[in-house]
């Protein structure tokens, strides 16, 4: 759910069934980080993916998406969601592994410090 280019911006953060701080943190990673990703909102109007068991058992959960929900890919979960029909690469899927390396360096145990305070334990 990261390779479809389906929508105008680069990534969506989906706010239903999941945690806004988490989410505002995400979308500050993409803008300190990544600034020339452009990030939008959606809806997905159910707990449409593992985000909203995540989320329901209280733990603070984001889901990044590749497209506006309703205009991502539409074979995705069957056989036709193949390397053909993501254009036979991955540039939009790096942009979601470039956004998950600046989470972890960010949670590194020096920038964990920076978010949680010198108490926090990893």
């Amino acid at each position: 759910m990261t390779n479809y280019n389906g929508s105008i911006a680069d990534i969506y953060i989906i706010d239903d069934y999941t945690d806004a701080q988490q989410n505002a943190f995400v979308a500050q990673l993409a803008a300190t980080y990544l600034p020339d990703l452009l990030v939008a909102h959606s809806l997905c109007g159910y707990g449409c993916s593992d985000h909203a068991s995540w989320t329901q058992r209280g733990y603070a959960a984001s889901f990044p998406f590749e497209a506006k929900f309703g205009e991502d890919n539409p074979w995705i979960h069957w056989s036709l969601d193949t390397w053909a029909n993501s254009g036979s690469q991955a540039e939009h899927a790096r942009k979601f592994t470039r956004l998950g390396l600046a989470w972890l360096a960010e949670l590194s145990e020096e920038g964990s410090d920076r978010i949680f305070g010198s108490g926090f334990e990893n």
